[in-house]
């Protein structure tokens, strides 16, 4: 019995791993067909004479490079700014007691459920009177506002489960706070601070409204908005936009792949021990 039991979950697993990896095999084959190819009937799983063509014009013919590159400035910039923020924020929170405590976390929580298209009159005319609209750090800023909230409660939850003896040894030692937790909270917590710049760094690189909003020109457009470029009024260049789009995936993929061990020790410890 329990090896049936164990049987179908292995199944019920597989089944959902094959849901979710079909969409992204379904663009990667799409985007090295012909443009006459995408719309056959019936479709076939794989491209019959498969071609760079699209990938060739997204790449020297568009201005998607450039698009990438910004997303590369801007997710980075967020990210490091965000960590640079959570930490001492995470610290405040898991190693203090003050009034008011609860009552700033739920804040931070009411944070994550305000609607981003509400934000951006204030945003925009904030951002306008600081002359940062159309500016990589501008884009980065409202980036931070949406990945900073979850990034400290992440944090929180992986500095929690570090005992405080530490610092306090540390302290006694000649440390004082700020040195204790850059010498031991961030070493300690690495696996942490991992798993959290990764989720900032993808919703940065994957965000469409505030840079859609706040980018008036290709100097720093990001390559979400690019893809929307290739579709008008009256013509959607599909080859081009699965072509973009698999491009758009590969540096959360390599990324993804070079800290995999990283990244799941991290979020299962802060899952597991807060």
């Amino acid at each position: 019995m329990k090896k049936l039991k164990k049987d179908m979950l292995y199944v019920i697993l597989t089944a959902l791993g094959i849901v979710m990896i079909f969409p992204f095999f379904w663009m990667i084959s799409c985007a090295f067909r012909r443009p006459n190819e995408l719309l056959t009937s019936p479709p076939r799983l794989l491209p019959a004479s498969p071609t760079v063509s699209s990938f060739i014009h997204v790449l020297f013919e568009t201005e998607v490079p450039r698009y990438f590159m910004n997303s590369v400035i801007i997710a980075t910039t967020a990210t490091v700014l965000c960590i640079c923020v959570a930490i001492p924020a995470a610290y405040s929170f898991a190693r203090h007691n003050y009034r008011g405590k609860n009552l700033v976390m739920v804040c931070i929580l009411l944070c994550n459920m305000i609607p981003q298209a509400s934000t951006l009159v204030p945003l925009y005319r904030a951002m306008d009177r600081l002359q940062i609209i159309d500016t990589h750090f501008g884009i980065a800023f409202t980036h931070l506002l949406c990945m900073l909230p979850f990034s400290i409660i992440m944090l929180k939850g992986f500095i929690r489960t570090i005992p405080p003896t530490l610092e306090e040894a540390a302290m006694i030692d000649g440390c004082t706070k700020l040195q204790a937790i850059f010498k031991i909270i961030v070493p300690v917590c690495s696996s942490g601070i991992f798993a959290t710049a990764m989720y900032a760094f993808m919703i940065s690189w994957e965000e469409f409204l505030y840079a859609m909003t706040f980018s008036t020109s290709s100097r720093a457009r990001t390559i979400s908005i690019g893809l929307k470029m290739f579709s008008t009024e009256f013509k959607v260049d599909w080859s081009s936009i699965l072509a973009a789009a698999t491009l758009m995936t590969l540096p959360i993929l390599i990324l993804f792949f070079m800290i995999q061990d990283t990244f799941i020790k991290g979020a299962t410890n802060g899952a597991l021990k807060e």
